[in-house]
């Protein structure tokens, strides 16, 4: 499976790789700061998911960028990991637009592989922080 993170923060992409690593067998992944750079086509091979972290810094996601890694790996997953909570309302829109998975970085480590797992099977998740607000 090979998925590609995205985070502007290396020591929470070494976290989510190490969470990930430990969980999942012949896990690949390919890594960058920006969705920027990651839609400017940093990646050499398919995509089965993408996790894409915000941060306090950039608390909201570019969406043509996210429309353009989503139009580009069309097969991936797209998983969004928020700093806060925007809510289930925003969550549901964004899945409505092509994101599979939702989670808060406060969450749990369960969490990741829960949604992980969830999305392999072709459901879409929702952490249930977010799904308390609704």
């Amino acid at each position: 499976m090979t998925i590609a993170l995205i985070d502007n923060h290396p020591v929470f992409r070494t976290g989510i790789r190490t969470i990930l690593t430990s969980q999942f067998e012949n896990v690949v992944m390919l890594e960058t700061g920006s969705i920027q750079s990651f839609s400017g086509g940093i990646q050499q091979e398919a995509v089965d998911i993408i996790i894409i972290g915000l941060s306090e810094e950039q608390p909201e996601i570019d969406r043509s960028a996210l429309k353009k890694a989503i139009k580009n790996n069309p097969m991936a997953a797209v998983i969004l990991y928020y700093a806060h909570n925007p809510g289930f309302k925003f969550a549901s829109s964004l899945i409505r637009s092509g994101v599979k998975g939702f989670l808060i970085k406060s969450g749990g480590a369960s969490d990741l592989a829960v949604c992980v797992n969830s999305i392999l099977s072709g459901e879409p998740y929702v952490c249930h922080h977010v799904r308390a607000l609704a």
